[in-house]
């Protein structure tokens, strides 16, 4: 669990937000290693949301902020 929250400035009741989160896949490459497609989605996530990254409100699309816990 994080130890920030992550508040709407139009309304504390909006509670679902989009962040940006960095992923690993597995992907099928050619002879020259060039993408062919993916083989599995998501195999480790290098980062989760933090703080200080850009949260957006998915009910009203303002920028949230964060407070920490």
């Amino acid at each position: 669990m994080a130890n920030f929250k992550i508040i709407c400035p139009k309304d504390i009741k909006h509670t679902k937000f989009s962040v940006t989160a960095h992923v690993a896949q597995e992907w099928e490459v050619d002879e020259k290693a060039e993408f062919s497609k993916v083989i599995t989605d998501c195999t480790d996530v290098t980062h989760k949301p933090d703080k200080d990254d850009h949260f957006i409100c998915l009910t009203c699309g303002a920028e949230a902020f964060t407070l920490q816990n």
